[in-house]
């Protein structure tokens, strides 16, 4: 069941029409727009305007200016502002508060001979906002069931094809002219396969290679992990005696022993001398020096004796 949201008195939704009037009076000018919309629902029968013409209904004079006779009113009043015979008639719905003041209301208008009330600018903005906010959604909503797999590697990427080649094309045509015997339906129902074919089989090909980055990815972060998280191993040259642990004064001592000295380490070669032991002494007199003289005698013993 249809439920009408729109207020008894809003009529933008809709418009007026009366083919019988405009077949009896003629085409519309602009000395005929006004009672033709005075037989609308848009028209106000409270109105200064059909006050008006209530009071001069029974005299039987015309009206000669109603623009003027209704400046000496204050209230509701229906205007004629703007006449294109016989396609477009323009009418103000106003609030008269002094003879040259009044207050816009509403505002109709007449498209061959049918009468509209214009939308307001609230309405105006909102109903666009709200189109385009339709259409914002309907294209994410198509965007999303076209969203290409997700790859770790390089994420939601949408695959770039590029448009068919003529040749690609011309060998197609060639290839329907050539087997013409085959009905369209039955076409329809090979390419229909066909393509499901290769979905289900790009989107098998797609999940397994997903499956191994991620299974790759796994391996390469455990190792890394592994690598990273294991202690380095102290290497030591000699143990390192245990120091007992001795009870002084009724106290059990648990101070930890202090840690042995680091060993010496060896310097490298000194450029001081060296202490060097003194030569060992010879017999006395044997480190004498012989005189030229004796050792003349010796060689010359009998001439030393003469």
């Amino acid at each position: 069941m249809d439920v009408d949201l729109h207020p008894p008195d809003d009529y933008s939704h809709r418009f007026f029409i009366w083919h019988e009037w405009i077949q009896a009076h003629g085409p519309l000018t602009a000395e005929n727009a006004f009672e033709y919309f005075a037989t609308s629902m848009f028209y106000d029968k409270q109105s200064n305007n059909q006050v008006l013409r209530m009071q001069t209904m029974h005299t039987g004079v015309p009206l000669a200016n109603e623009a003027e006779e209704l400046r000496r009113f204050k209230g509701i009043e229906f205007a004629l502002v703007h006449a294109e015979p016989p396609s477009l008639f323009i009418i103000h719905k106003r609030d008269r508060l002094s003879p040259d003041e009044v207050r816009p209301l509403a505002v109709y208008f007449i498209l061959n001979n049918r009468i509209y009330q214009s939308p307001d600018v609230y309405t105006l903005i909102s109903n666009r906002l709200l189109t385009s906010l339709h259409s914002l959604q309907k294209s994410l909503d198509t965007l999303r069931t076209h969203r290409p797999a997700y790859t770790p590697r390089t994420g939601f990427v949408w695959p770039i094809e590029e448009p068919p080649s003529t040749d690609a094309a011309a060998a197609n045509k060639k290839r329907a002219a050539d087997g013409g015997g085959s009905t369209p339906a039955t076409q329809e129902t090979e390419e229909l396969s066909s393509e499901r074919g290769l979905g289900a089989s790009s989107s098998d090909s797609k999940r397994h290679k997903n499956h191994l980055l991620l299974f790759n990815a796994m391996r390469t972060t455990a190792a890394h992990a592994h690598e990273s998280f294991q202690l380095p191993a102290v290497a030591t040259e000699e143990p390192v005696p245990e120091t007992p642990i001795t009870a002084t004064a009724g106290r059990l001592s648990v101070t930890p022993a202090p840690a042995l000295a680091r060993a010496a380490t060896p310097k490298g070669p000194s450029n001081a001398p060296t202490p060097q032991e003194p030569p060992a002494k010879g017999p006395p007199g044997g480190g004498k020096k012989k005189r030229k003289s004796e050792l003349w005698d010796e060689e010359h013993p009998d001439a030393s004796r003469h």
